[in-house]
């Protein structure tokens, strides 16, 4: 496979940092003047044993794509998909869980992406999207352990809570999480058994929302 300059320029520059945060000091061939983005020996600046060298070879030979740049070189070359969604939320109660896979697989479906990745995150910072099993029992457990974690009341022990009551939903969304990824494979959200993608609404009563965002071929 020939490997672009910028293929190469950028591969050895991340390797190059990662030597640099394992104390190694090695030059950034990136600093180096090169008409074709490929360092002489001068330029990659050998320093010290077997890193230095790893280096020096990684930047005088061609790589193949990493596999973050190659998704996004691939992806340019043959017209990336992207898809977003916006899922509304309006839970009569202060706390609650949503089952949202089935909108999240209907997204999907519409995207028309069958590889690549499905991002979906809450939009607010008192509810929380995660992966877990549809199981009533665990879901109880999840809010009987919040509690004793970060309780509601009494409002009074919470900084946060001058004009407000919700500071334990701000510290239950920290704890349960932003956001969640899936890869895409085939068509279909590649799961592991009993995966399920949840909603968790921590400061309900008012409209909300989650995004869904699609990418991939």
């Amino acid at each position: 496979m020939e490997t672009s300059p910028f293929v190469a320029c950028a591969s050895v520059r991340v390797i190059a940092f990662l030597a640099r945060t394992a104390g190694e000091d090695i030059q950034d061939p990136g600093d180096a003047k090169r008409p074709d983005c490929r360092g002489s020996e001068s330029a990659s600046a050998t320093r010290r044993g077997n890193h230095a060298a790893f280096v020096h070879l990684v930047w005088e030979i061609p790589l193949e794509p990493m596999p973050l740049l190659r998704v996004l070189i691939l992806g340019a070359q043959r017209g990336m998909k992207s898809f977003r969604k916006e899922l509304w939320f309006e839970l009569p109660t202060r706390r609650g869980l949503v089952n949202i896979t089935p909108q999240v697989v209907a997204c999907l479906n519409e995207s028309g992406v069958r590889e690549g990745l499905c991002l979906v995150n809450a939009m607010h910072i008192t509810a929380s999207v995660f992966i877990n099993d549809d199981e009533a029992g665990l879901h109880a457990d999840y809010e009987k352990w919040l509690e004793k974690l970060a309780p509601e009341k009494p409002y009074s022990q919470y900084h946060h809570n001058g004009g407000e009551d919700n500071a334990d939903a701000h510290l239950k969304r920290t704890i349960m999480g932003r956001e969640v990824v899936v890869a895409i494979t085939a068509g279909k959200l590649d799961f592991g058994p009993w995966e399920q993608i949840f909603y968790y609404e921590l400061d309900g009563r008012r409209r909300k929302r989650a995004l869904i965002k699609i990418i991939g071929e």
